[in-house]
């Protein structure tokens, strides 16, 4: 494997659960003072992994150097600390501005991770969040470095790959849009945006501009978005070309019918069209997935399963792209958008694949939990990042998880996840089985 051959970015982080709306998404320390109020904020992080059979026991390729390393087993740790302000100043009861920022200290030591996107020696410093607007009684604009989720985080989440220098690529810490500028508007069941979003250069520097809206209904949420991409002409964008790329995505959210409020439906559809500097773009994606919670049983079991469909290409020589191009996903629960911690994170990213996910999770106490997830993936070209492949049969992957919560701004988890190669997946890398043993830990101000 080499970095940016992918389609796009793999996104890991368990930290981005706390941005999407973990259990841990509790208030910073407020301070007020008049017409002049604002939150502080702190978030801090520790993570260690020990995996085994790196691609299958083929290796790992450092996706700076491009070489092969005959090491198959790594432990590595990552840590991060995010400060953060918000403030708000009222001028009137209908009218204020309002701006934050943060900032984000990261790093990785010990070997790095399998996939080569860190070595062990990377500790970064860098300005996360600095943006500042207005709201305007139903309306709000934000100009700056700033975070920006569409749905799920299915397509638009993610602006920020942490690798190479950055450091802290499996928790991710940084997710901000840089030079972004978003216009919402939202009364009572309806909201829109308006935005233009820049991603980072490790995710192509591309910048998306489009329009979103959602409608609120009793038992969903309906939504749809439209944005077009403008890529620079750099290194990784001659690779995996991207500009002039049109997105329209269909969505419904949250949806229970009625009378079974324990059912919990998703679904979402969304195409790759137009073209640019003599690319055509033709490519799709969708998934559905229903979900099952038992509140009257003890444990209060959730069972669900999901079925996810992106497109490859058959004849990647061509001058059509018809593999789909995830851009700036994200990750807000085990398995979404990150499907399979192993798989997910350093094998396939959300591009010619399908994958069925079986998961179930039970509830011991307010504070203890634990699920499993069964992902079993196939390929939907008989390509394997431009390498030919007879057999689509790529990998079976299983994750067991314990989480924790002792407090309101603590929250850890170990997980336990292996990989077993199958005929796709042996043509190209090894035949060995490949796991990873997580530790996670977050405190949140």
């Amino acid at each position: 494997m080499t970095t940016r051959r992918f389609p796009s970015a793999p996104r890991s982080a368990l930290a981005l659960t706390l941005i999407a709306g973990s259990p841990l998404a509790t208030a910073g320390v407020a301070f007020e003072s008049g017409d002049f109020k604002g939150e502080y904020s702190l978030s801090a992080s520790a993570t260690a992994i020990n995996s085994h059979n790196a691609n299958f026991g083929l290796g790992r390729i450092d996706l700076r150097s491009g070489e092969l390393s005959n090491k198959e087993n790594y432990d590595w740790q990552e840590y991060y600390l995010k400060p953060g302000v918000t403030f708000e100043y009222a001028v009137s009861p209908d009218f204020a501005f309002l701006g934050g920022g943060s900032l984000i200290a990261a790093g990785t030591t010990g070997d790095g991770d399998p996939g080569g996107y860190t070595r062990g020696d990377e500790h970064n410093t860098s300005v996360e969040e600095a943006y500042a607007g207005f709201r305007a009684g139903d309306w709000r604009l934000t100009l700056g470095d700033q975070n920006y989720m569409v749905g799920n985080g299915f397509l638009v989440m993610d602006g920020n790959l942490d690798q190479y220098g950055d450091g802290a690529y499996f928790s991710a810490p940084r997710t901000a849009f840089r030079d972004a500028g978003v216009l919402s508007w939202q009364h009572e069941m309806f909201s829109a945006q308006a935005f233009s979003l820049r991603t980072d250069d490790h995710l192509g520097d591309l910048r998306m501009t489009g329009a979103n809206v959602d409608f609120k209904l009793p038992n969903a949420t309906l939504g749809a978005m439209a944005f077009s991409v403008d890529a620079k002409d750099n290194k990784q964008n001659a690779f995996i070309p991207r500009d002039g790329m049109d997105v329209y995505n269909l969505r419904v959210l949250n949806a229970s019918p009625p009378g079974l409020e324990a059912l919990q439906l998703n679904g979402e559809y969304a195409i790759e069209r137009g073209s640019g500097k003599g690319i055509d773009y033709d490519a799709s994606a969708w998934y559905a997935s229903a979900d099952y919670s038992f509140q009257d049983l003890p444990l209060q079991p959730t069972l669900g399963y999901r079925y996810a469909d992106f497109s490859g290409d058959n004849d990647p020589n061509d001058n059509t792209r018809k593999d789909w191009d995830p851009l700036s996903k994200g990750y807000v629960d085990w398995g979404t958008w990150v499907i399979g911690d192993v798989v997910g994170n350093y094998l396939l990213y959300n591009s010619n694949e399908k994958a069925q996910t079986w998961r179930g999770k039970v509830h011991f106490n307010e504070q203890w939990s634990a699920g499993a997830q069964y992902h079993q993936f196939k390929l939907n070209s008989n390509y394997y990042f431009g390498i030919p492949v007879s057999d689509r049969d790529f990998a079976n992957e299983t994750g067991v998880y314990v989480e924790w919560m002792p407090t309101e701004h603590i929250y850890t988890s170990l997980a336990y996840n292996w990989v077993d190669p199958q005929a796709g997946a042996k043509e190209v890398l090894g035949n060995d089985r490949f796991d990873t043993l997580e530790w996670f830990f977050i405190y949140k101000l």
